[in-house]
């Protein structure tokens, strides 16, 4: 049984020959195996190194099954600009101004100024170098201040299909028969948070429910249409980020996040792809209603002290159906346990869960630069190992 097979199996909820061991692999972790320090301007597709083949050459390094996440789309819908063709896009009723200040290669402030025929909007973005080999952003100012600012961006922004998917193409095309290639894209709640503050976010459905929910309305069809279009590119899964979910509450989940979460998994399975629900913070609150999410999988399960995610009880919850990947801690556990204590951990997480299956072996996110080569390897001996089935 290949990576691929194997995946889309444990995916499908059907039997597989081990469990699969696909960490969550990320941009720094590439560079810095080949050693490549990245510029600012062009981290995510450097003109002189190619992270999506050697994407793979890492999987291969260390005998992990390939989960391709670097075969996304990272534009503003995942809170940067500096790869977006869709906001940053001028047109006659959309008049687009970027203004770049660098601090030498580390950090970068980026403010985005857009004219409509009916007033004015702003983006700020800050990126910033906290490695050698990462470099991160966030927003400090957002598009969404007040219901005249969604208006305008309802009726000028341009088409939710501009949108570059070369990334997904060279990615499905490097990963062949060794895995897949998941896109990442954002739940109908998540994605209000990268146009609007998120602490608004958090209360608008209980001060302002109708422009709560006529925010989702608008967000939501776009959200089909990239998925759509990266499934197109040659995505085999869509990774619908759900992470700020974890600060509500069930009341607030169940009335105002579920079902459409379900509308938008429903309509990506209509696509023909399938849905890992990435939740790596809190969810021990909320994850009873995962068993009616039609999702085919939930990463990352993420255990205290960086979640309250706790293993037993989680199986305990949720349906046997639902395949679950991750509870590896890489934040800590993973840079300074041993190896023999990595691979203790990994025995004790796969004993506990072989018994329900459904399950791929993870870390609860990316791994940071700096953890150690031999921990990385203990946890894909250790997944091999106590991960047969047969």
């Amino acid at each position: 049984m290949n990576a691929r097979d194997r995946l889309l199996r444990v995916l499908r909820h059907e039997p597989v020959d081990r469990v699969p061991v696909a960490p969550f692999i990320y941009y720094n972790a590439i560079y810095e195996m080949f050693g490549y320090k990245p510029r600012m301007a062009t981290y995510f597709n450097p003109p002189d190194f190619d992270p999506i083949e050697k994407f793979v050459e890492y999987c291969d390094y260390f005998g992990f099954d390939v989960l391709h996440v670097l075969g996304s789309v990272w534009d503003m819908w995942v809170g940067n600009t500096t790869y977006d063709q869709g906001f940053l896009s001028t047109n006659e009723n959309w008049d687009v101004q970027v203004d770049d200040q660098y601090k030498g290669d580390d950090e970068l402030l980026r403010t985005v100024k857009i004219s409509t025929p009916g007033g004015n909007l702003q983006h700020i973005e800050k990126h910033s170098r906290t490695s050698e080999y990462l470099i991160v952003s966030g927003t400090q100012e957002y598009l969404i201040k007040t219901p005249h600012d969604f208006e305008l961006l309802r009726r000028y922004a341009p088409a939710a299909d501009c949108m570059d998917t070369s990334l997904i193409s060279r990615a499905r095309q490097a990963t062949g028969d060794k895995g897949l290639v998941t896109a990442n894209t954002h739940g109908t709640f998540n994605i209000l948070g990268l146009f609007r503050k998120l602490e608004d976010v958090l209360t608008d459905p209980i001060l302002d429910p109708v422009f709560y929910q006529e925010m989702v309305d608008y967000f939501s069809p776009r959200l089909v249409v990239r998925a759509k279009k990266m499934l197109e590119a040659g995505a085999d899964v869509i990774e619908v980020a759900a992470h700020w979910t974890g600060q509500v509450g069930p009341r607030i989940f169940s009335k105002y996040i579920f079902e459409n979460e379900n509308r938008l998994v429903r309509a990506i399975h209509e696509l023909g792809g399938l849905v890992i629900y990435h939740n790596c913070g809190d969810a021990a609150r909320i994850m009873r209603y995962y068993n009616d999410l039609e999702i085919d999988c939930w990463g990352y399960l993420t255990p205290p002290p960086y979640a309250d995610v706790v293993l037993e009880e989680a199986l305990a919850t949720l349906r046997p159906t639902l395949t679950l990947r991750g509870n590896i801690d890489q934040v800590n556990f993973l840079v300074t346990a041993t190896p023999q204590q990595v691979r203790e951990n990994v025995r004790q997480v796969l004993e506990t869960v072989k018994p329900r299956g459904n399950w791929i072996l993870s870390t609860t996110d990316f791994c940071f630069d700096g953890t150690p080569y031999s921990n990385i390897r203990a946890l894909a001996e250790a997944g091999m190992e106590f991960g047969n089935f047969n």
